[in-house]
């Protein structure tokens, strides 16, 4: 399909207006445990629908994408029926205005959700996310708290909560990092993580907090970004 026809197809623009799109290099990571090699698919500037950049471990590649109307759209297929052009509709997420790099962090959505991914994106410039920072993401129904280095930082349930860069680290620049979860009883924070991380002024560390049926304390996976901005 050619970008207008594809566009209309999919019910995102009225026949008679010009489709209001553009543009972001987006970088992806899918953290969905039980299928982890799901295939999504994202519009491109060609007006078609490819496959999005996903690595098996880690930040994936760069890649232009198309946004139309202001959101962003994952597919499960390279082909769109005519007549029920949604039906490959697995995630969409808002783009803010003036984002021009993101990173899309998917991952499975409640089970009551209109769609099977959630899509949050995090501003990938370097005033937005800079080198030495890292960002959190709480993808628990839990209150939870980390201790890295000099900071202490509270990690809202379903949100995304950024941690400055630490200073108090040793030679190979690894800080002692603990995770708490709130408690109803004593003490009030219960530690279920305990692991020196590395935080270096070379990269940037993304950690992705996450339950699994019949695990009782919450999981962590880190994403370690050397991409220097």
């Amino acid at each position: 399909f050619r970008p207008l026809t594809l566009l209309l197809l999919l019910g995102l623009v009225p026949t008679t207006l010009q489709a209001a799109t553009r543009t972001i290099q987006l970088r992806s990571v899918l953290h969905d445990p039980l299928n982890a090699q799901a295939e999504l698919y994202v519009a491109l500037e060609d007006g078609g629908l490819d496959d999005l950049y996903l690595a098996l471990s880690g930040l994936s590649e760069p890649q232009q994408v198309v946004v139309t109307d202001g959101r962003l759209r994952l597919f499960r297929s390279r082909t769109v029926d005519p007549k029920k052009p949604l039906e490959h509709l697995v995630g969409s997420a808002t783009v803010p205005d003036g984002l021009e790099r993101a990173i899309a962090l998917i991952f499975p959505a409640d089970k009551d959700a209109t769609l099977p991914y959630r899509i949050m994106l995090l501003d990938d410039s370097a005033r937005a996310f800079p080198n030495g920072e890292s960002r959190v993401l709480n993808m628990t129904r839990l209150e939870l708290a980390m201790k890295a280095g000099e900071h202490s930082v509270q990690l809202r349930p379903a949100k995304v909560s950024p941690v400055p860069v630490v200073k108090k680290v040793d030679h190979m620049n690894r800080a002692a990092t603990e995770f708490y979860r709130k408690s109803e009883g004593e003490p009030p924070w219960r530690l279920f993580a305990e692991r020196p991380m590395q935080f270096s002024l070379n990269a940037r560390n993304l950690i992705i907090i996450y339950g699994m049926p019949g695990l009782q304390a919450p999981r962590l996976r880190t994403i370690v970004d050397t991409e220097l901005r």
